[in-house]
């Protein structure tokens, strides 16, 4: 009888290592999707305009004889209408310190509006740029001996119209 069980048991074995050997359908695994790219990156740029190239002495409308300063707007306002995503746009006016404070901060203001405008007029969304005047804040020169003619011009950096970008081109 024990013949009989160790026989048994040899069968059952050797079935079931046949059947374990027999050929079977493989499944195979779909393969792992592609990882999804990466969103885009909203990147900051900036552009300075001299506000002499873009409006006269004491003004806040955009001159005609400002071609180049008014070519560099434009293409600015191209590059951002092709732009995937505009996040932000800040325009910044600033003055030298010719004059009082609050004709300063003034005049800031309403070039800023002026180069806000000029961007909107070219199809940038309004409720992306903000237009700030900072009057005679963050003077790049300071020109301490000069008078008349001369400080007018030595100032002229100092008046300038700086744009902020964060977009995603």
């Amino acid at each position: 009888m024990d013949r009989s069980i160790g026989s048994l048991g040899l069968i059952v074995a050797v079935s079931l290592l046949l059947a374990a050997c027999q050929s079977g359908q493989v499944r195979e695994l779909p393969p792992e999707p592609a990882p999804a790219p990466a969103p885009p990156v909203a990147q900051a740029s900036s552009v300075r305009l001299s506000a002499d190239a873009l409006f006269a002495f004491g003004r806040a409308d955009i001159t005609d004889d400002g071609a180049e300063a008014e070519q560099t707007l434009a293409a600015l306002a191209a590059r951002l209408a092709t732009a995937e995503r505009v996040e932000s746009v800040q325009v910044l006016g600033y003055t030298d310190r010719i004059g009082s404070d609050s004709y300063n901060e003034e005049l800031s203001r309403q070039r800023a509006e002026a180069v806000r405008a000029f961007l909107v007029e070219r199809g940038i969304a309004a409720d992306v740029i903000a237009a700030e005047g900072r009057g005679k804040a963050d003077a790049i020169v300071d020109c301490p001996d000069l008078r008349g003619r001369a400080l007018i011009d030595c100032l002229a950096p100092n008046r300038r119209v700086e744009i902020n970008i964060v977009a995603v081109e």
